[in-house]
């Protein structure tokens, strides 16, 4: 008795829980994150650096 008792406290506490997160208003409003001023990313127009083993002679 006790055993169910204690299985049935926890999974109501779990989800309670679960619920409020649910229902918070702020999880849905979110700020998209700001522009990066320079690409750094696969299609970058930047030339990478030139390695130390690289001739251009």
């Amino acid at each position: 008795m006790v055993d169910n008792f204690a299985i049935a406290v926890s999974h109501l506490l779990v989800a309670l829980a679960a619920w409020r997160l649910v229902w918070r208003a702020d999880l849905d409003k979110e700020e998209p994150p700001a522009k990066d001023e320079s690409s750094s990313g696969f299609f970058s127009r930047s030339q990478p650096a030139a390695r130390k083993g690289d001739a251009d002679a």
